[in-house]
């Protein structure tokens, strides 16, 4: 301890930083991956909802294009959601086997309502790119097209636009997922992680001990490695790769963060 005391005392202040950086970096995505891998929840746009239960009803809530954003499903197939001060339904979906497509054999027949107002009536089968399918057997596409202009005004496959509010309104194929067959995932990759990780501790071991690195990569090259010393540009190269790797290993623990898995 006594050496390694030392020798952190001769390590210039930046070199100290980026140690720091470094181990913190470690750290605290290891344990913010912890903490995403036991907390399942559900993909919905471009953000994930976390699964809890409050009594009987089942909560997806999370944030989604910066907004709070929650569905609340009960044992009987009522659903209602909110995104930031917007609130949708509540939407009711039922199962009625005399719904499903006569073409899908696998299709689970439903009606969905809203206010006694029928929305939907047909097959749902899991899929992600197609679940519901009308009574005479008509896919009815789960992924919408949208365009999203430079103003930010949303434009829809028919180039009409289109609110914030319609945007984020679930579509029939979303409530049939989450009082059907939610699609439950979690966040974070242990893979990734260590992937990330073993490159944080190369650039670790490269600013503590840069003198090895050097005369490594002389290796085959030069005699007397022992004797030569790197050049100013040299130094200053090694400076900025070392805050180049602190930076892309924060990006790919970001990525890890984010990566979501079944």
């Amino acid at each position: 301890m006594t050496a390694l005391r030392a020798n952190w005392k001769e390590l210039s202040r930046y070199r100290q930083v980026l140690l720091v950086i470094m181990v913190l970096e470690i750290l605290c995505f290891l344990v913010a991956n912890v903490v995403a891998a036991v907390r399942p929840g559900l993909e919905y746009q471009d953000g994930f909802l976390y699964a809890r239960r409050e009594g009987e009803t089942q909560i997806y809530e999370g944030k989604v294009d910066g907004e709070r954003t929650r569905f609340s499903v009960s044992p009987t197939g009522e659903v209602a959601c909110q995104w930031g001060d917007y609130s949708y339904g509540p939407y009711q979906v039922t199962e009625d086997p005399s719904a499903a497509p006569a073409q899908r054999k696998n299709a689970v027949g439903i009606e969905i309502t809203q206010g006694g107002v029928l929305l939907f009536r047909g097959g749902y089968e899991p899929n992600p790119y197609v679940s519901l399918y009308q009574e005479n057997g008509e896919p009815v596409m789960s992924l919408d097209v949208y365009a999203f202009t430079s103003g930010g005004t949303i434009l829809n496959g028919s180039g009409e636009e289109v609110s914030r509010q319609e945007y984020h309104a679930p579509s029939p194929a979303v409530l049939a997922q989450v009082v059907l067959a939610p699609e439950i995932t979690h966040r974070g990759s242990v893979l990734l992680y260590l992937v990330v990780t073993l490159l944080a501790a190369l650039n670790i071991f490269q600013i503590y001990l840069p003198g090895f690195f050097f005369r490594l990569s002389l290796l085959g090259r030069v005699r007397n490695r022992e004797d030569a010393e790197p050049s100013d540009f040299y130094i200053a190269m090694e400076h900025i790769e070392w805050a180049g790797v602190a930076v892309v290993c924060l990006a790919l623990y970001l990525m890890c963060l984010n990566s979501v898995w079944t």
